[in-house]
C-alpha cells in the first residue's frame, strides 16, 4: 500500500511551494517530493508529535523547480508513534512553505488509513 499526502495545490503551478510525501508500508524512507517557483534553496524539517525536530535537509530545486528529498524512518529520534509534520520552506514569504503529515508507528511508514 502506498502512503501519499498532498497539500493544496492550485490548477497551475504560478508561486509558492508544494510538496509531496510518499512511501509504502512499513518502509523505513520516506521521499519528499516537491515544485518550487525559485532556485533558493528549499529548507526540510521532520517535526515528531512531541514537537521534537527529527530531521532536517536542504537542497536547491533543479532548473524546472523540481526537488527530491530521501528521509530515513527508525532508531531513537523516531521511537515515538504518531503523525510527523513534514514542512518545506523556501525563504521567509509564507507562500513558499508548505506542509504534509505522515504517520509513524514501530519506527516504520503506517497506511494512510492506519493500521490493517
Amino acid at each position: 500500500m502506498l502512503v501519499a499526502a498532498l497539500v493544496y495545490a492550485p490548477a497551475a503551478f504560478a508561486a509558492g511551494l508544494e510538496i509531496e510525501a510518499d512511501a509504502v508500508e512499513g518502509s523505513t524512507t520516506i521521499t519528499i517530493t516537491g515544485q518550487a517557483s525559485s532556485d533558493d534553496a528549499v529548507i526540510i524539517k521532520v517535526i515528531a508529535p512531541n514537537g521534537n525536530i527529527v530531521s532536517i535537509d536542504q537542497g536547491s530545486p533543479d532548473s524546472d523547480g523540481s526537488f527530491t528529498s530521501t528521509i530515513g524512518v527508525g532508531g531513537p529520534m523516531w521511537k515515538q508513534d504518531g503523525v510527523y509534520s513534514i514542512s518545506a520552506q523556501q525563504g521567509s514569504a509564507a507562500i513558499n512553505k508548505s506542509t504534509v503529515d505522515v504517520e509513524i508507528a514501530g519506527g516504520a511508514v503506517l497506511p494512510e488509513f492506519g493500521t490493517i
